[in-house]
């Protein structure tokens, strides 16, 4: 769930020191608001005219949750345990004098896997409350979104892939709704942070409260470049499992994505690239099947990541939505990992994803 380009940054105008304004302020529906710059921006007494800042992105919100899947993990030092997307989504404003926040219900599908239960499948619908602010530090903005409120009003397992875990969880004790859920509301209910750098809308995002002059992590050094990254992280990929990133939005049809991936813990997996449309008929057959899913449609990419041997892809693209999938899973693509009851070897990915300039 990386959430680019929000509109209420209007790039470089907040970080001025000189009275501006949004330069798309009538298009998005609010009444014009001009800012006296980052000293004004970031007095923590004014709230009014922070919050009115804030609602210049409000409309980018559910269109970037329900884009981008989030990542689920149990702890920051541990690695990716699945992914939760978005099938609807609806927020609100609290404008109220002591009470300024945005409401966000939400519905949709995820995956996460544990060693006892392998890969499930669940739905999941709620309701959270975050209370928004932001703070300019060396010429970043941080929008900060810390959870007021958390109602998980329906939570569903609908797959457990292991069979045997099915015959075993009740003595195991092994609960799957609780697990599942544990996973979804560990990472919704700890709020996120968006960071925007510069005028060219690159953004960084992640999960709980990034402190001022802090980065989340990230594998790759991306000296000074035209392309803007959207996403540079590390992932993990167990045996027979698949990892759907995304989706990566082009914008025009004069751009390419660009791929750059290395490999660690397994011999080699497939990456592939699906538009929006049989990426996401793949990820419900993922959600909902065991086994690796199928691919619906030949893949505009498909390529082989190996241990050792770093890669770079460019993948010239119309305008639209797609997704990066990486498959550790025999009978799909060209790899094969062999199946080998109690040795996981899990596939950890590092990988960038930058949009830039055709060549």
């Amino acid at each position: 769930m990386r959430l680019k380009g929000f509109a209420w940054l209007c790039a470089a105008s907040l970080l001025a020191p000189a009275l501006v304004g949004c330069p798309n302020q009538e298009a998005l529906g609010y009444d014009a608001v001009t800012v006296l710059g980052p000293g004004v921006i970031n007095d923590p007494e004014n709230r009014s005219l922070r919050f009115d800042i804030l609602k210049f992105g409000l409309d980018r919100f559910c269109f970037e949750m329900t884009r981008r899947g989030v990542p689920l993990k149990l702890a920051d030092d541990q690695p990716v345990a699945g992914r939760f997307f978005a099938d609807s989504c609806q927020s609100q404003l609290i404008d109220e004098e002591q009470r300024k926040s945005i409401v966000v219900q939400y519905s949709g599908k995820g995956y996460g896997w544990t060693s006892l239960s392998q890969r499930i499948g669940f739905t999941s619908a709620g309701l959270i409350e975050y209370s928004p602010d932001f703070r300019v530090k060396d010429d970043a903005m941080y929008i900060f979104f810390r959870p007021r409120n958390i109602q998980a009003t329906n939570f569903n397992v609908g797959l457990v892939e292991s069979s045997f875990a099915k015959a075993g969880m009740s003595l195991a004790g092994f609960d799957a709704n609780a697990a599942g859920r544990k996973l979804v509301d560990s990472q919704l209910g700890r709020g996120f942070t968006v960071i925007r750098y510069s005028d060219k809308g690159e953004t960084d995002f992640g999960m709980g409260v990034i402190a001022l002059g802090s980065k989340p992590f990230k594998p790759f050094q991306v000296s000074q470049t035209s392309k803007v990254s959207l996403e540079n992280n590390r992932t993990e990929v167990h045996q027979g499992q698949q990892e759907f990133i995304g989706g990566f939005e082009v914008t025009d049809d004069d751009q390419a994505l660009y791929f750059t991936a290395a490999l660690d813990g397994a011999p080699a997996v497939d990456v592939f690239v699906l538009p929006k449309g049989p990426g996401d008929q793949m990820l419900q057959q993922y959600v909902t099947n065991p086994g690796p899913a199928a691919l619906p449609m030949q893949p505009l990419l498909d390529n082989v990541v190996s241990q050792g041997q770093p890669w770079k892809g460019y993948m010239p693209l119309p305008k639209g939505i797609y997704y990066l999938i990486v498959d550790n899973a025999s009978g799909v693509g060209r790899t094969n990992p062999a199946q080998v009851a109690g040795d996981d070897r899990a596939a950890k990915l590092d990988y960038l994803v930058q949009l830039g300039e055709r060549q």
